[in-house]
């Protein structure tokens, strides 16, 4: 079976560009369903977060207007979350890259907080590095994508050239956050040289390309999840 290294923020709040302070942190619904995928194929999960300090629940993802297409969603999450004690006590990713571990697979929940301290965090970037060069998979859906930013392989942007998604510029408009945003997760990645492709806004979408998953939003995590878990299951795992 795969050890699999879910990387979660610990940010609390994102700094607007109008300076209004808001909220932030993980979103449950792109973090307990993966985590609940890969531990029922019988994988292990270890949860780390930058430094090891307690990762940060953004609480308006369990805000009723998030799930309208399942209401039952929100209690079942915070059931979840509250059984599950390893994101309050979570490992240091920065102890785990320099004692260079290896997992077969990387993978980042979303929520706006990735964008805040995992974007420029140079250990993220090296984790991803090196388990990417061991032949581990590495996924990340809607701003997760973000702890892809500072992976580099041979001075250059590890993931450029490949296809991948991510939360799409409509979707963070219809959010009310586009113009008010420091910077898009979309447009840095696609100044890196990834090849973005996105689905309608709230539709399930999922590119794989090599070793890399991504899904574009919450609606996207169980069939990345999925998908990572058939690419274990072909490699032996």
């Amino acid at each position: 079976m795969a050890r699999i290294l879910f990387i979660l923020s610990s940010a609390d709040e994102l700094v607007l560009t109008d300076d209004q302070h808001i909220a932030t942190g993980f979103w449950a619904q792109e973090f307990i369903p993966p985590y609940e995928a890969f531990r029922q194929a019988g994988h292990t999960v270890d949860i780390a977060t930058p430094k090891g300090r307690a990762a940060v629940l953004d609480a308006l993802c369990l805000a009723p207007e998030f799930h309208l297409d399942d209401p039952n969603r929100p209690a079942r999450l915070a059931a979840a979350l509250a059984a599950l004690p390893d994101w309050r006590r979570p490992l240091s990713a920065a102890a785990l890259a320099g004692q260079g571990q290896i997992y077969d697979a990387v993978f980042f929940p979303g929520g706006h907080g990735p964008v805040v301290d995992l974007a420029d965090d140079a250990a993220v970037g090296r984790l991803v590095s090196r388990n990417h060069a061991a032949g581990g998979l590495i996924g990340a859906i809607c701003h997760g994508p973000a702890g892809l930013l500072p992976a580099r392989a041979g001075g250059q942007w590890l993931f450029r050239g490949q296809r991948m998604t991510c939360f799409s510029p409509e979707e963070e408009r219809l959010a009310g956050l586009a113009d008010r945003l420091p910077w898009l997760l979309a447009d840095r990645l696609a100044d890196l040289g990834a090849e973005l492709s996105f689905a309608p806004p709230g539709q399930a979408h999922v590119v794989h390309d090599r070793q890399l998953f991504t899904g574009q939003n919450p609606a996207s995590a169980g069939g990345l999840a999925q998908a990572m878990i058939a690419a274990l299951s072909g490699l032996g795992l």
